[in-house]
């Protein structure tokens, strides 16, 4: 059984290990975790830190870490740049960014660097293989574009076309202490184009989670599944810009929040309302909300309007403001030489991703304005985004 990992991201790398610890649950006597990246100086700087036994990105997860030293050490797991190992490949697992970009005043979903991946994967692989898209994409991407890719190559490849198998299972990772056990224990949702295509990813991905405590969710098509992954996004994103609103209000009447929510929380109805928080940030909150509206339009000429989803990104991005606004209403609108001490610049806790954190904004902002914002966070060294070096302790 060789298991290909297309993408090493926070997720590809992650997905690796996870795959990798279930060598036992594969009766195939050869079993080999195979992931691969770009041949770019960011791709090889992964594939050296993994074939040493290293997770790529910053982590505090024990578990996490342990566990990449054990499988890398016993040759279960490994890293190439090299495509040649499709061809051996019995499950690719395709886990690379779908970027969603604003170009000329208006959001594109970048699909042509993801028709490339899976044109590298199609021209390798052997048939029967079962693909799996791992990725966040809009609607109709697993039909329209992987299997018509697909479809396509085997046709020149002299290949059955009744013997593609793509589905979709969308990631469900979570970043920090909990990082690994995020994929292993955690619910997940699949689809396949066809029966056959579902049946083998059912199959498959019980190898690696807890279906017994976190049962498989099969939906009817590809296009359902994809649209879960955009929508469970959104609805966390408009939750979180509901509560903005009010905190403002709460701000103004000198309430306190968090009290008033955990008292609306005692509702079983209502216990997922979301705390105030200082902003939103990372890779899937700050586009997933924009994806299906897009998308649709791109893949099927469909205008629709999301206006709740698109509402709330306008709330999320802005959301630091809340938090500015206090303080220079406590300084009289004065921060000339205030010093501030920003405690954390990622776009959550016990993670090194600073994509999209509200701590850019907060500090851009509040520099802006005269005032001198000390950074610190006990994780990352160097803040990219503000070409900044970064207090791991906290100064005097």
């Amino acid at each position: 059984m060789i298991i290909c990992v297309q993408g090493l991201g926070y997720v590809g790398s992650a997905m690796c290990v996870a795959v990798s610890l279930a060598r036992k649950n594969f009766k195939s006597k050869k079993f080999n975790v195979i992931g691969v990246e770009q041949a770019t100086e960011r791709g090889k700087k992964i594939i050296e830190k993994i074939n040493t036994g290293v997770f790529p990105f910053i982590s505090n997860d024990k578990f996490l870490k342990s566990s990449i030293k054990k499988v890398v050490k016993k040759g279960i797991l490994r890293a190439t740049d090299s495509q040649e190992v499709y061809k051996k490949a019995d499950v690719v697992i395709v886990s690379i960014n779908c970027d969603l970009k604003k170009i000329n005043g208006k959001y594109k979903i970048n699909l042509t660097d993801f028709r490339k991946s899976i044109y590298q994967i199609a021209n390798k692989v052997k048939k029967n293989t079962l693909i799996i898209i791992e990725s966040t994409v809009p609607p109709g991407t697993c039909k329209k574009i992987v299997y018509e890719v697909f479809k396509k190559i085997f046709i020149k490849r002299k290949l059955d076309i009744k013997k593609i198998n793509i589905s979709h299972s969308f990631e469900r990772v979570t970043p920090g202490k909990n990082y690994l056990n995020s994929i292993i224990n955690n619910w997940r949702v699949y689809s396949g184009i066809n029966k056959l295509s579902a049946k083998k990813c059912n199959k498959f991905l019980k190898s690696f989670i807890n279906t017994k405590k976190y049962p498989l969710k099969e939906l009817q098509d590809t296009e359902s599944s994809e649209l879960c992954k955009l929508m469970e996004n959104s609805y966390r994103a408009v939750n979180i810009a509901f509560v903005e609103e009010w905190t403002k209000s709460a701000n103004r009447l000198n309430v306190d929040l968090f009290e008033i929510i955990d008292a609306i929380k005692k509702r079983p109805t209502h216990n997922n309302l979301k705390d105030p928080g200082f902003g939103v940030g990372g890779y899937c909150l700050a586009k997933d909300p924009l994806m299906a509206k897009v998308g649709l339009k791109q893949l099927w000429n469909i205008n629709q309007n999301f206006e709740f989803s698109e509402m709330a990104i306008r709330i999320n991005r802005i959301m630091p403001l809340t938090t500015i606004n206090r303080i220079k209403l406590f300084f009289k609108n004065n921060l000339k030489g205030i010093k501030i001490l920003l405690l954390g610049i990622t776009y959550k806790e016990d993670i090194a991703d600073t994509r999209n954190s509200p701590s850019e904004l907060f500090f851009k902002k509040m520099t802006s304005l005269g005032a001198k914002v000390v950074i610190h966070d006990p994780i990352v060294n160097y803040w990219e985004e503000i070409n900044s070096n970064v207090h791991k302790k906290i100064p005097n």
